[in-house]
C-alpha cells in the first residue's frame, strides 16, 4: 500500500506499507507455484517421443497459408500449435533445479546415491549432466509449441501483424523454431545437450530486441491509424428499448484510437506473458549451467527480499525525480522488512522501478 501523508518542508512525504502475510499463508505458496503458461513439467524421454512422433501422423486438416513461408513450413508450425502449451511454475523450476524430478526421466539404477538425494545442499547446487540433459530434453519438447503458437497469433492479429516490425518479430520467431527443430528429439548425451545450449543462447540474444520491436509495431499501427492508411474493424453493440441487443461490424479509417482497440491490446497481453515464460524457462536452463551462486537456484532466488528490492526501486526513482525536479519527496518503509521468499528478482525490481518512479513523479504533478 502506498499513500501520501503530510507535507514536510513543503514536501509529501510517502509510506509504503508492507502488509505481507505470516510465512506459512498460501499466499507464498501461490507465489512459488504460479503458472509460466498453460500439464505439469517434466515429460518423460518416452512421453516426448510419443509426442514428436504424433506431429508427424496427426496433420492438422485444412490448415491456412502462413505468409512469408512455404506451405511446408506453415504446415509444420501448425502442426505443433495444434497442441497445448505445459504450464510450468517456479516451485517445479526449482524441483527440477535440484534433481527432485530425475525419476521421472530416468532409471532409478541409472541414477547415483548423490542425484537421488536431490534436496541436499540445495542452496549452493550445482546442477548435475542428467539434470542438463532432462531440462534440455524438455525445452525441446515444449519451446517450438510455444513458439509456433506466437507466430500463429502473430500471423492473425488484424493490422498489427501488417507492420513491419512486426514481421521481423514473426520472421525472428519462425528461425528460432525450426532452428530448435534442427536437433535431435531426444536429448540423451552432454555433446547433443551442448550443441542445444549453443543454440537457446543464440534464441535468448536475438530475442532480447523482441519488446522494443513489438513497440515500434504499436507505434507504426497508432500512426498508420491516424492518417487514414489502415482499416479497422471493430464491433460495437446495439441496443434497443426492448432491452434487446446484438453486435454489428463495422469498417471505418482512422477514426478509432489505438487505444480503444481491444482485440489488439488482448493479442499483445498474451504475447508479452508467453515471452516472459519463454525467457524464464530458457533463462533457468542457461543459468543452471554456470557456476552456483549462494542462494539461488538458476535465475531464482531462494530469499527474495521485497524489501530489498523496494528500496532500490525507491532510490532509483528518487534519483531521478531529483535530476529532473531537483529534489524528491520522502519515502517510508514499514512493515515485514525481514519476509523472503523465493522468486526471480529482476521480475520484481522492473515492477517496482515502474511503480515507485511514476508515483514519485505524480507526487509533483499534483
Amino acid at each position: 500500500m502506498i499513500r501520501v501523508a503530510n507535507q514536510k518542508n513543503n514536501h509529501p512525504i510517502i509510506f509504503f506499507q508492507s502488509r505481507l502475510p505470516p510465512s506459512n499463508s498460501s499466499t507464498w505458496k501461490s507465489l512459488a507455484t504460479s503458472s509460466l503458461s498453460a500439464k505439469p513439467m517434466i515429460p518423460t524421454q518416452n512421453q516426448s517421443s510419443k509426442n514428436e512422433t504424433h506431429h508427424h501422423h496427426n496433420q492438422t486438416p485444412s490448415v491456412s497459408i502462413i505468409h512469408g513461408v512455404s506451405p511446408d513450413v506453415s504446415s509444420l508450425i501448425h502442426q505443433y500449435a495444434h497442441f497445448a502449451q505445459t504450464a510450468t511454475s517456479l516451485q517445479t523450476l526449482m524441483k527440477t533445479g535440484r534433481g527432485d524430478l530425475l525419476h521421472k526421466t530416468f532409471h532409478e539404477e541409472d541414477l547415483t546415491p548423490h542425484e537421488t538425494k536431490a534436496a541436499a545442499a540445495a542452496d549452493h547446487h550445482q546442477a548435475t549432466d542428467k539434470i542438463l540433459i532432462q531440462v534440455a530434453g524438455f525445452l525441446r519438447h515444449e519451446l517450438p509449441i510455444r513458439l509456433a503458437h506466437r507466430v500463429l497469433d502473430l500471423d492473425r492479429v488484424p493490422l498489427m501483424r501488417d507492420m513491419k516490425s512486426v514481421r521481423l518479430v514473426k520472421d525472428l520467431y519462425i528461425t528460432s523454431f525450426l532452428e530448435l527443430l534442427s536437433i535431435e528429439k531426444k536429448i540423451t548425451t552432454m555433446q547433443q545437450e551442448n550443441q542445444f545450449a549453443k543454440i537457446l543462447e543464440g534464441i535468448y540474444e536475438r530475442h532480447a530486441s523482441v519488446l522494443v520491436q513489438m513497440a515500434r509495431g504499436a507505434f507504426e499501427l497508432r500512426a498508420a491509424i491516424r492518417n487514414g492508411t489502415a482499416q479497422v474493424q471493430y464491433k460495437h453493440r446495439i441496443h434497443n428499448n426492448n432491452n434487446n441487443s446484438g453486435e454489428s461490424t463495422t469498417d471505418i479509417k482512422g477514426a478509432v484510437e489505438f487505444d480503444a482497440m481491444e482485440e489488439t491490446h488482448l493479442f499483445l497481453d498474451r504475447f508479452y506473458l508467453s515471452r516472459i515464460g519463454i525467457r524464464v524457462l530458457i533463462g533457468q536452463y542457461l543459468a543452471l549451467r554456470q557456476s552456483p551462486v549462494d542462494n539461488y537456484l538458476g535465475i531464482i532466488c531462494t530469499k527474495t527480499s521485497p524489501y530489498e528490492i523496494v528500496k532500490r526501486a525507491i532510490d532509483d526513482a528518487a534519483f531521478m525525480c531529483a535530476r529532473k525536479y531537483g529534489d524528491a519527496p520522502e519515502v517510508i518503509i514499514t512493515g515485514r522488512l525481514d519476509m523472503t521468499f523465493a522468486y526471480v528478482p529482476t521480475h520484481l525490481r522492473t515492477f517496482f522501478a515502474c511503480i515507485y518512479t511514476l508515483h514519485l513523479f505524480l507526487c509533483f504533478h499534483e
